[in-house]
């Protein structure tokens, strides 16, 4: 690399989102973006400015978001290694937000744009049971789940079609390809694990909120369909609580078809339970 020439990294990162606003910068807000940025700037003496594979709201959190961002060759630790500057973000980071990995990667990457998929999960307590080191990340209720009935609903959601019904686009492009809605239990717990090449915003809580209805019984499986096809917002616009859910994972492929699809086929077969 010639000598000035800016160095690029992509970086994994996880947080609890708890105490954000949301990852994306907001004045006079706390948010990821800003917290990771301002830590850049110390460490390097330069304004940088971090791009995400996706936004996350307030209190919703993190273990595989990708970042990426750019360093000049003009900067005073331009000299560090990755592995270096990851430890010394860590030390001077707060403690809810760390970065779990970090590489190089070409100028031109940008993490949006070329994620071919994006695997998220709500946690869900059921019957009372209560964990209070879990009760950031996990919504607790009262109430026993039909899982079987929220899997049959699950199994309509999944596919290619307009969700306008469940979120919104500042675009107003609402088509998007869910290739996984998966409800799994693990004995108190009931899990509802999303992957999808693309979300509109609380587009994910919007699905849990309605398989917790069906769960609850209050909604039929087969009325989930029709709850899509609506020209109005499912459930009146309501969403599930942003504690229980988590960005697990962004997935990169190939541009691909084949590539894309059989990668993303590959890490649901590889999460199966």
């Amino acid at each position: 690399m010639a000598a000035g020439e800016p160095r690029c990294a992509r970086a994994v990162i996880e947080y609890d989102g708890t105490a954000f606003a949301g990852s994306q910068y907001q004045p006079n807000a706390r948010t990821v973006q800003g917290e990771l940025e301002e830590a850049l700037n110390r460490l390097t003496g330069e304004r940088v400015r971090v791009r995400f594979a996706g936004r996350t709201d307030a209190g919703v959190h993190a273990t595989g978001q990708v970042v990426a961002f750019c360093l000049s060759g003009r900067s005073r630790r331009g000299g560090l290694g990755w592995r270096e500057l990851q430890q010394r973000l860590n030390a001077v980071l707060p403690a809810d937000l760390a970065v779990r990995g970090m590489r190089a990667t070409s100028r031109g990457f940008d993490p949006r744009r070329e994620a071919v998929a994006r695997v998220y999960r709500y946690r869900i307590r059921t019957a009372g049971a209560v964990r209070p080191l879990e009760r950031h990340r996990t919504l607790e209720i009262s109430d026993r789940l039909d899982v079987a009935a929220m899997r049959i609903a699950a199994a309509s959601i999944a596919g290619e079609r307009d969700f306008a019904a469940l979120g919104s686009d500042v675009h107003g492009r609402t088509v998007r390809h869910l290739s996984e809605v998966a409800v799994l239990r693990r004995g108190a717990v009931v899990e509802i694990r999303v992957t999808g090449d693309a979300f509109l915003r609380r587009m994910v809580r919007s699905i849990a909120a309605i398989l917790l209805e069906v769960g609850r019984g209050k909604l039929a499986p087969d009325d989930v369909a029709g709850l899509l096809d609506a020209p109005s917002r499912a459930l009146d616009g309501r969403a599930a609580p942003a504690r229980g859910l988590t960005l697990e994972k962004v997935i990169y492929s190939n541009t691909n078809p084949s590539v894309r699809d059989s990668s993303v086929q590959a890490e649901a077969k590889k999460r199966e339970t």
